[in-house]
């Protein structure tokens, strides 16, 4: 193996990113070396080795011996060597930032057809169960209770958090079946973040004492603060002296987001608005004559203006 083609499987070998000078004047019949993976390699330039990829830059005198058609050659090849390269980079070396291609990619699309062969993947199930929560509304009473009885057995065995999630979000549509309002009651406990999260904010949309009692369990002491205040908000429309003892002394925590999530659920509870005033809540709690401050312009027109949501 001459000097050349020795650096070069060197230089090959190391899987980190080396960039590697070749200084020393190869043999004459070496000036320009043509390797298997197509490249015209001359001894005088610079080449830039990392574990899958070779940039070579012509930049040294050997060049002088090549003649046109060969610089014409260097560079066709480099062109078409570069754009895989760049197209890489631009796209992402996995998937990228255009990672949703993939579903026109004809061998990842025959990939999918097999796995769904063998039975129902996953984003079938989650597709399914949306479409199932989609259409409760327009079911007759006698479906909806046959499927909330499929769903309630999928709870119960299932493993992914996110199916359960779906599966509450359904169930939320329907929650005046019987047995739909206990099986998400049972996931309060739940020890995904996010399967709590959908229980704390379906249950706003079911009033009852177990309901009430959940959220409030749920609102002082879930491991989540995510779920807490979702939880704390969700009470608004649980209208008892219970939740109402328990909003106006989250007024005076510490902590701004509490403050904010009890100003927000007292807005429901009472129909008053003191936006995140705590002391006006506190004083209209405690019994005084206080009217919510009239609402600014800019106020009214805020939810309809674009990045101010």
């Amino acid at each position: 193996m001459n000097y050349s083609q020795d650096r070069l499987f060197q230089a090959l070998s190391i899987k980190t990113n080396l960039l590697i000078d070749f200084r020393r004047k190869p043999p004459p019949r070496q000036s320009a070396i043509r390797y298997s993976f197509g490249i015209d390699l001359d001894a005088h330039s610079t080449c830039l080795v990392s574990s899958t990829t070779c940039l070579v830059a012509f930049n040294g005198p050997g060049m002088n011996s090549v003649d046109d058609n060969q610089k014409v050659t260097h560079s066709t090849r480099m062109g078409i060597f570069l754009i895989p390269i760049a197209i890489s980079s631009v796209v992402g070396c996995v998937d990228g930032p255009l990672y949703e291609l993939k579903k026109l990619n004809p061998v990842i699309q025959s990939q999918w057809k097999k796995d769904r062969e063998r039975g129902p993947v996953f984003s079938q199930r989650v597709d399914e169960m949306r479409l199932v929560g989609r259409q409760f509304p327009s079911m007759p009473s006698e479906e909806q209770a046959k499927w909330v009885s499929t769903i309630i057995s999928v709870i119960q065995t299932e493993t992914s958090p996110e199916i359960r999630r779906e599966a509450i979000l359904a169930l939320s549509q329907v929650l005046q079946q019987p047995g739909a309002t206990e099986a998400v009651l049972k996931l309060s406990q739940d020890k995904n973040d996010k399967v709590r999260l959908a229980v704390s904010q379906t249950l706003r949309k079911q009033v009852t004492p177990d309901t009430t009692q959940t959220l409030l369990a749920m609102a002082t002491s879930d491991k989540s603060e995510s779920v807490r205040m979702a939880a704390m908000e969700s009470l608004g429309p649980h209208k008892t002296d219970e939740v109402k003892q328990f909003l106006a002394k989250q007024l005076s925590d510490r902590s701004p987001a509490v403050q904010y999530h009890a100003s927000l659920a007292l807005r429901e509870f009472t129909g008053k608005d003191f936006k995140g005033d705590v002391a006006m809540w506190k004083r209209y709690l405690n019994g005084e004559n206080v009217e919510p401050k009239s609402t600014t312009f800019y106020e009214a027109v805020q939810p309809y203006l674009p990045f101010t949501r």
